[in-house]
Order: C-alpha cells, then structure tokens, then sequence
C-alpha cells in the first residue's frame, strides 16, 4: 500500500529534541516500511526518514519562544500550509490513501483519508471539527473521542515506538523526574512541589515556547535554586531516556484531558511507573497498583507514591512493550486505510479531482498552527 503521511512543519522527523507527534510518524514509517508498505512523507526538509522524502518547507519551523516572533513565524507557516496541499496534489496519482497528522485534509475528502487526532481539543475547537466530520479519523485514545463524538472515528489507535531503543532500569537511581512541556496544561510546577514536599530529589525537562515563557518565568524559575530540583532543557532522545530510564517514579500532573501521554509510555518501557492525575487517556495507559497509580490531585499521591517505588519494573516494562509498540500500532494503521479505502465510492478519475481542489488555504487563522502537543 502506499501511504502520503502528512506532517505539519513545525519539528523534523525525528524530532531533534522535543516532538511526540513526530516521534510516532518516524515509527510508523518504520513500521509500515517493515511490513512491505510504501509510505511518502511530506515535512520538513530536516526530517531523517527510511522512505521518500517530500519537502514541504526547507527546515523546520520551530515554534518561537517569545510572542514578539510569532508575526514572522506566522507567515512561514501559511507559505508551508500552501506548498503542502500543492505537494500533495500532485502525488495523488501515485498513492492509495492520505494519513495526516494535523495537515487540514478537507480538500481532499473525496480521495481516501485518515487524519489522527494527535492534540487536545478546546471549546473553540469544536466548529472547525464539526465543519470537517466527512473526513475520517482515528483517536490515540478511546477517551479522546468523547469530545467530539460526531465525527467518523475509525478506531482508536494507541501511539506506540520501538521498545529496544529503551533501556530497562531494574534499579534506580533517587530521583523523581518530570519530562514535558513547561506549561500550564503539564503543569511542572505541582511535581516540584510535590518533590519538596517528600524531601526528593526531582528532575525535570521539557521545552519552553511562547505559550510556556510566562509561566516558566512565574511558576517554575523561583524553584530553580533549590537544592532538590534539577531542570536539564529540552533533551534529545538519548537524554530522555536515560532521565526517564532511572528515575524511581515519572510525575504527570496533568491540567487538561490529555489525549494520550506518549512519556507514560516511554518511561513504562523502561520499567519506571507513572503517578499521574486520572485524567483523558491516563487510566487506559496506566493499571492502576501495577504499573503505576491515578491519583485526583498530588496531594493525595504524596500519601501513596511509596507504593509506585515498590511496583515490579519487569511488569511495568513487559506490559507496556506488549500493548504499546510500534508494530501493533502500524498494523492498526493499515487495517484502518483498508477500511476506508473500501469504504470509498468509485473515485473520478484524478485529473478531474485535481480541478474540484482549490489551492487556497481553508484553514481558519487559529489552525494555521497546530493544537497544543499531546506530549
């Protein structure tokens, strides 16, 4: 099968340092490469990929830190948005079905589609989302399809990636870690607190953009001359889970219905339980007593996190590199483009498809950038 995957320009694929949407594109493509799938990436120039590579801007457009940028940033965003849809235009002769992955396919919907969920979803959200329910979807999870029930979900498809590439920690070493944006929806600032409260050392990572500057600034720099809390950056990938890998619990404080969690799962692979506020996805990512804990706020998890330091890291690494790898997720994936490719009526001809396309931009000017991560 051949497969358009459509990412938005804003991370290389891999991703450099942060990205979890583009972690699971890149183990995807592995996936469907490894099943004998041809799949055609469209994203910035800067991606690294086993598979053909279309340019939809030279490098990535990383997301300024501070607003005073975002004019220009906003710009170079609308010239990529164009020069994907006409990418993509013409390579339909050559593909069986488009999977975005936050690209705005509805110029498309008469060729078959598929466009995973990957951020969270706001009330003013939900227009955009209902203007566009001909299109087909998949959810990362089965909570996320609650928000907006209306449109055509698929399936629900966990993210998974390559569990060899984390390493297994049957002992850690004494920290707590936090990995994630420095935000209010990941709210760092409660697994500090948290930390200083049981007299922990705490490690925390995670980027900073123009939506975090200011909370960074009040809520977590104050804590940062603290003897017990750490911020290493944004790290690359061999950082990560080396922070994540011997870290006695990962923290996820979570302040919004989180569409899945993909730090859950990394640190799951690496045998480290998760504590985490039972929210969105967290409870069909965690077994609650066995791989992790779900807790309605940090106050009542600093009564019970000692049971998250005495949970067997075999389990918690076998379960997850069971139901969460990149291999079950690509097949789902497939099982999902053979179902809406049969579900598709006869197509016209692509000629004629390409005229009914129009190459100005359809998307409204607060999805010219993508939701929120979900990492």
């Amino acid at each position: 099968m051949r497969v358009a995957i459509v990412a938005e320009p804003y991370i290389p694929i891999p991703p450099h340092q942060y990205g979890g949407i583009e972690q699971v594109v890149y183990y995807l493509i592995k996936g469907l490469r490894e099943s004998g799938h041809e799949p055609i990436l469209l994203a910035p120039g800067d991606s690294r990929v086993d598979c053909e590579l279309v340019p939809t801007v030279k490098q990535a457009l990383i997301f300024p830190r501070h607003k005073k940028n975002l004019i220009e940033h906003r710009k170079l965003v609308r010239q990529a948005q164009r020069n994907t849809k006409r990418l993509l235009q013409s390579l339909l002769p050559r593909v069986d079905i488009i999977h975005s992955h936050g690209f705005d396919l509805s110029a498309f919907k008469n060729f078959p589609n598929l466009t995973t969920l990957h951020n969270k979803v706001e009330m003013a959200d939900l227009s955009y989302l209902s203007n566009r329910a001909n299109l087909n979807y998949a959810s990362i999870s089965k909570n996320q399809q609650a928000v907006c029930p209306e449109l055509n979900y698929i399936d629900a498809i966990y993210n998974g990636e390559d569990p060899k590439d984390f390493e297994m920690i049957h002992k850690p070493q004494d920290y707590l870690c936090f990995l994630g944006r420095m935000d209010r929806d990941k709210n760092p600032h409660m697994a500090i607190q948290l930390a200083i409260s049981l007299g922990m050392k705490l490690k925390l990572a995670g980027k900073i953009d123009y939506e975090g500057d200011e909370y960074f600034e009040t809520e977590i720099k104050p804590y940062l001359d603290h003897p017990l809390v750490e911020y290493l950056g944004e790290l690359g990938f061999a950082e990560k889970t080396v922070l994540i890998g011997n870290a006695m619990c990962n923290l996820h404080p979570t302040n919004f219905r989180e569409p899945f969690g993909l730090t859950v799962l990394e640190a799951a692979y690496c045998g480290t339980p998760t504590m985490a506020i039972a929210r969105g996805s967290m409870p069909e990512l965690i077994e609650p007593g066995r791989t992790g804990l779900l807790v309605e706020d940090f106050i009542e998890g600093r009564h019970v996190i000692q049971e998250c330091f005495d949970m067997n890291r075999d389990y918690v690494a076998s379960r997850a590199r069971q139901l969460f790898n990149y291999r079950l997720m690509s097949q789902q994936y497939v099982a999902a483009y053979q179902k809406v490719i049969a579900a598709m009526p006869a197509r016209d001809t692509v000629p004629r498809l390409f005229s009914q396309i129009s190459l100005t931009p359809t998307i409204p000017a607060r999805h010219q950038f993508r939701l929120k991560s979900a990492k």
